[in-house]
Formats: structure tokens, sequence, C-alpha cells
């Protein structure tokens, strides 16, 4: 009889304790990293739709002022923190474009005043607003005279 045999058979098979730590420790790295990329990329998408959210606004009332051949103005109220149509005497669309509230943690780089005449261009007392959330990453709302607003890409802070 043979001491140095091994009491595995040819049959029997398995992992060793270190093979399955490895997997289980590659598999751990994998699923944080992508949990971090998904969390990262769900605050960049949410803040895009807070721009996205901005730029409607200002376009709709565009297509306002245009319906009604009327002069509408867009601008900040209750300490900057809503968006929405400003002008006296615009009951009609007002009633028909609700302001926009800029949530808690959103903070502009200005706070424009926007005149739509009833052709549809537009004045602007800043033609850009950058939208940060306060943890790095912003977005840039430009508006040209013609009305058109531009979202740009979230960026991180300091890299336009």
């Amino acid at each position: 009889m043979n001491i140095f045999r091994s009491s595995k058979t040819k049959t029997e098979r398995g992992f060793s304790v270190i093979e399955l730590a490895v997997v289980i420790m590659i598999t751990g790295v994998i699923t944080a990293s992508s949990v971090v990329m998904f969390v990262k990329g769900k605050a960049r998408y949410q803040l895009s739709q807070k721009a996205e959210n901005i730029s409607w606004q200002i376009e709709r009332a565009r297509s306002l002022a245009v319906k009604y051949n009327k002069t509408l103005t867009l601008g900040f109220t209750s300490q900057n923190s809503v968006f929405g149509i400003t002008c006296t005497g615009c009951d009609v669309p007002k009633s028909e474009l609700p302001p926009v509230v800029i949530p808690a943690g959103i903070t502009l780089s200005a706070h424009p005043t926007i005149t739509i005449k009833g052709n549809g261009t537009v004045g602007v007392t800043d033609g850009t607003i950058v939208i940060s959330d306060g943890r790095g990453r912003q977005v840039p709302v430009t508006i040209a005279n013609s009305g058109r607003t531009t979202v740009g890409n979230v960026s991180e802070e300091g890299t336009y």
C-alpha cells in the first residue's frame, strides 16, 4: 500500500477554496464598479433632464407667444426657485404653461429674464445658463435670439 497515494479518486472533481475565493473576489470587484458607474450615469441623466425641462419651458413659451401673438416674459420668482411666465396680463398663456420648480441642490449660473415677442424672437439678459448639481456635474443651456434653446452635454466641473 502506498501512503503517498491521494485519497481522491479520478472520478472526484471540485474546486479548491482558493479558486472559489478568487472567483468571488473578481465577481465582487466587477459588481462594485458596475454599481458606481450606474449611480454616476443616473445622476448625469437626472441633471440632463432638469436642463431639458428648462429648455422645454422656454420653447413652449415661445410657441405660446407666437400662438397668441403676444409678448411674454419668462423669469424666476420665489427666490429664484420657480421659473415660468412672469408678465402681467398673460393669464391664458400662464394657464397653458405651469411654472417649473428648480429642485433643491440644483444651482444656476444665471437667472435671466427672457422676453419673447409675438413673432418668436427672443431677448435675453444672459444667453447661457449653466445648471449644476452641487456634486461637480454641470450642463449648459444656451438660448439664441431666434428662440432656439440648446442643452449641452453634462460634464464634470471645469471640463468645458
